[in-house]
């Protein structure tokens, strides 16, 4: 039987006459992806595994055989019956991990771009960045230990803590906080942010089975397919420590009826960037009165009163915003989340 280790010739020889075929960027980026994705499968792969592997990166057998003998050449993977990671190649990964993350929390904070862009933007400026850009936008954010997504960032030393899940299993009937949010799958993470959820969402589920699940979050109620599971990392709450949250007796204010005056409790955790900051810059923060000065003809936007300035808002604006009245507020135990007629 011929061995992975009778193939090291060939791979050393196709990659010095490959790699000087393509352009440079593109080897760099490809070499760094396979490096990543081999790190990310726990740090070794068979020969099977590695082909089905360079698959999903949409790379030949002539390419992979190209960027694995390069690798080899580096000093940052080792090839005999397995392909493994070298120390150095599991710095690189981790590298190109915290680059990433870092990129992804910068355009959470400082950009428009909507949840399901920040994935792809990061992967290209992870390839690109130095290392001295990559520490001073590091700097610039306080140098944050979890991405937008709840995923921890790698420090400058590159140590990166495990990540717990929680082992209580769903059930209907109880409440949840978002610690993760997976985004490898786009088709999935943009079904789940369309809701509202992030890290740090706070929800009831009302209703589970083996196709879905049914739960409120701030004062709508939302379904998902089961599977959406599979990409949330929940972490169970107690009603006691439910109660303690104000969000989890909001609503959005979308909801708010003209003639009621009512009070913020906060913005939605999904509100980020320069709309969060915007928002609390014209008084729609924690213990704010508001209501409904005048709705435009068509409803959309509304203009609302806070503290004594009426501010316009669109609904797509307006839907971060959570308020309690005086009567949901003095509830002081959430036994289950408050509900409007919206439902999604």
């Amino acid at each position: 039987m011929t061995t992975h280790s009778q193939h090291i010739p060939g791979i050393l020889s196709a990659a010095k006459g490959l790699l000087g075929k393509r352009d440079a960027k593109d080897v760099k980026e490809l070499q760094e992806d396979f490096l990543k994705t081999l790190y990310e499968r726990g740090g070794s792969l068979s020969l099977e595994e590695t082909h089905r592997e360079a698959k999903g990166l949409n790379v030949s057998a002539e390419s992979l055989a190209a960027m694995v003998g390069a690798l080899i050449l580096n000093g940052e993977l080792t090839a005999d019956r397995r392909l493994q990671l070298t120390d150095a190649g599991r710095k690189h990964a981790l590298k190109l991990i915290r680059a990433h993350r870092i990129y992804e929390q910068y355009l959470a904070e400082h950009s428009g771009y909507a949840p399901p862009e920040w994935h792809e933007r990061a992967h290209r400026m992870e390839h690109r960045m130095s290392e001295a850009e990559r520490e001073r936008i590091a700097s610039l954010l306080g140098n944050p230990l979890f991405d937008p997504h709840g995923d921890p960032i790698p420090t400058p030393s590159l140590e990166i803590p495990a990540q717990e899940r929680s082992g209580k299993p769903l059930a209907a009937q109880s409440w949840w906080r978002i610690l993760h949010v997976e985004d490898d799958d786009r088709a999935r993470f943009v079904e789940i942010t369309d809701k509202g959820l992030t890290k740090d969402s706070i929800l009831f589920i009302t209703h589970i089975d083996n196709l879905g699940f049914t739960f409120r979050y701030e004062g709508e109620r939302f379904s998902l397919p089961i599977d959406a599971l599979s990409a949330l990392n929940l972490e169970a709450m107690t009603i006691e420590e439910a109660a303690l949250c104000p969000e989890t007796r909001a609503r959005r204010l979308v909801h708010l009826e003209t003639g009621k005056t009512v009070r913020i409790v906060g913005l939605s955790p999904s509100c980020r960037g320069a709309l969060r900051r915007r928002l609390m810059d014209l008084g729609f923060v924690r213990g704010s009165r508001v209501s409904i000065d005048m709705a435009s003809p068509l409803g959309n936007p509304v203009a609302y009163v806070v503290r004594g300035t009426v501010i316009a808002l669109r609904h797509d604006q307006a839907r971060y915003i959570l308020f309690q009245s005086d009567e949901e507020g003095q509830t002081e135990t959430p036994v289950s989340a408050p509900e409007s007629t919206h439902e999604r």
